[in-house]
């Protein structure tokens, strides 16, 4: 009976783990994707730099955030940001530009093998004013966590003696 108590503990974290995935918000599941891969540079130095500059556009600093012009360098780990009516251009090593629009986010982080360029814009959600949320996912929820539930407790031995 002790592989039923096996199968039944792997089947409570298998159903845990879908249900997370199933009704998480998208953007809690997503991958980052990189928009370009540039080469690791041989030193501390700069990576890059921005080449245009229009508005507000903010990069993280040593001390936070801070605004920046065009020619502003452009290291790893960076964080770009722009702002409502702003947009900006960069340039990472030889192969890598990205036009970066009003707001969004650049992140410039180190992988294997290079350095991730990852551009973040804010997804628009059209929803009409009298809408209100579906009932489907709540009851779906309920119903997948209640068989969990149901076949865990099925499946465990309770070691009772059956009286003759």
């Amino acid at each position: 009976m002790m592989s039923c108590h096996r199968f039944g503990a792997a089947f409570a974290f298998v159903a845990f783990v879908a249900g997370g995935v199933l009704f998480a918000e998208p953007e809690a599941v997503a991958q980052q994707t990189c928009s370009c891969l540039a080469p690791v540079p041989a030193s501390e130095d700069a990576i890059g730099r921005l080449t245009q500059v229009r508005g507000d556009v903010q990069m993280s600093q040593a001390g936070g955030y801070a605004g920046v012009d065009a020619e502003a360098p452009v290291y790893a780990g960076a964080r770009i940001m722009t702002g409502s009516q702003a947009s900006a251009s960069l340039a990472i090593g030889a192969n890598c530009a990205l036009d970066i629009p009003a707001n969004a986010t650049v992140k410039v982080d180190p992988i294997e093998g290079g350095m991730c360029v990852s551009l973040e814009t804010p997804s628009a959600t059209i929803v009409p004013a009298s809408s209100e949320p579906g009932m489907l996912p709540v009851l779906l929820g309920g119903a997948a966590v209640g068989g969990a539930v149901a076949l865990i407790i099925g499946l465990q031995d309770d070691d009772d003696a059956v009286s003759q």
